[in-house]
C-alpha cells in the first residue's frame, strides 16, 4: 500500500462513512443507487456471526475512510461458507490497497476457521474481479437488481380465494412470521437457518422497527406469505418477499407486491428495486417480471475453498 494509507479496526462509529462509500462505489459501477444502505448496514452489522471490531476493517487516507472490508459467518458452526465484501470506490484506489484488503479478508476467514469464503464483486469492476481470480476465487452465482417505476394509480384489487392481507402491526405474530420466513427461504442459495431469538434480534430488537412495513398474507390466522418494504431511503426497496411452499402459484406474492407498490408510491417514491438470485429455483424471477420489474444490474458472487 501507499505510505499515506493506514488500516484499522472498524467500529460502529464508522457507519455513516461506510454508507457514503457504498453509495459512491455503487454510483461508480451501477450508475445509480439501488438500496437504502443505512438499512443494509444495520442489518448486516447486527448479525451474530459478525463482530465489527474483529471482522471489519477500515482503510484511511489522510485520516479519511476510503474503503471498508468485512467478513462474517452465516451459520452457528461455520459449515456454510463465510461471506465477505469490500466497498472501495475506484476513484480512491491506488498502490495495492485493494489486494491488501482482499488478502485481509482471506486471512481473517482462515483465522475464524472458515472452510470456504464467498465474495461479492460488482459485474463492471474488472480490477476487483482480477484480484479475486488471482487468489483462486471462482464465480458461483449471479444476482440481479430488478426495478420498475411506480405511480399512485396502481391497483390493489384482487385477492386470492381465502386470503386476507394485513400488517405485522395489526397481526403481531412474530413467531408465525419467523416460521414462514424460515420455510419460504429454505431452498434459497446461501440460506442459513436462524434460531427465533437471533432472527428476532436482527429484525426487531436492535431498534424500533416499524411493524407496518411488514405486509402479511393470512389464511385464517396463519401467515402464509410476507413482504418487507423499505421506504426510508432515496429508493424504495422490497427487502424480503416469501411465500410458503404449499401456497405458491396462487398469486399471493404478486398481490403483496401490488400492495407494496401502492404504499411506496403513496410515500412519495417513483421507483422500486429488489435483489434476487438470478438462478432462483422458486420462480421468483418470473414473479417479479409478471409485475413489471426488469433486471437493471448484474453482480457476481465468487467462492474460494480454504484448506483445513
Amino acid at each position: 500500500m501507499l505510505p499515506e494509507h493506514r488500516d484499522r479496526a472498524a467500529s460502529l462509529d464508522d457507519e455513516a462513512a461506510v454508507v457514503r462509500l457504498l453509495r459512491a462505489h455503487e454510483l461508480a459501477d451501477h450508475g445509480r443507487v439501488t438500496a437504502d444502505w443505512n438499512e443494509v448496514i444495520r442489518f448486516v452489522w447486527r448479525g451474530p456471526g459478525f463482530d465489527i471490531h474483529e471482522d471489519g476493517r477500515i482503510l484511511e487516507r489522510a485520516g479519511v475512510p476510503v474503503a471498508f472490508a468485512g467478513v462474517g459467518r452465516e451459520d452457528d458452526d461455520g459449515a456454510e461458507p463465510f461471506n465477505s465484501w469490500v466497498t472501495f470506490p475506484p476513484a480512491g484506489r491506488a498502490g495495492g490497497a485493494l489486494p491488501f484488503l482482499v488478502d485481509w479478508l482471506v486471512a481473517r476467514a482462515r483465522e475464524r476457521g472458515a472452510r470456504s469464503l464467498r465474495h461479492l464483486v460488482y459485474r463492471n469492476d474488472d480490477a476487483h474481479r482480477t484480484v479475486a481470480l488471482e487468489r483462486g476465487f471462482r464465480r458461483v452465482r449471479s444476482s440481479w437488481t430488478m426495478h420498475r417505476e411506480i405511480g399512485r394509480e396502481g391497483s390493489t384489487e384482487g385477492s386470492p380465494d381465502g386470503i386476507r392481507f394485513t400488517t405485522l402491526a395489526e397481526h403481531p405474530d412474530e413467531l408465525g412470521l419467523y416460521r414462514a420466513d424460515q420455510e419460504a427461504f429454505a431452498e434459497h442459495f446461501g440460506f442459513s437457518p436462524e434460531s427465533f431469538e437471533v432472527w428476532r434480534e436482527r429484525r426487531f430488537d436492535a431498534d424500533e422497527d416499524d411493524r407496518s412495513r411488514w405486509l402479511l398474507a393470512l389464511e385464517g390466522d396463519q401467515i402464509v406469505a410476507f413482504l418487507r418494504q423499505v421506504t426510508g431511503g432515496e429508493v424504495a426497496q422490497v427487502a424480503a418477499l416469501g411465500t410458503r411452499k404449499p401456497w405458491r402459484g396462487r398469486g399471493i406474492g404478486s398481490a403483496l407486491l401490488r400492495r407494496a407498490f401502492v404504499e411506496m408510491a403513496g410515500a412519495g417514491h417513483r421507483e422500486v428495486t429488489l435483489w434476487v438470485d438470478a438462478e432462483n429455483e422458486t420462480g421468483a424471477v418470473g414473479l417479479y417480471e409478471r409485475v413489471g420489474m426488469r433486471p437493471i444490474v448484474v453482480d457476481d458472487t465468487y467462492q474460494l475453498e480454504l484448506a483445513p
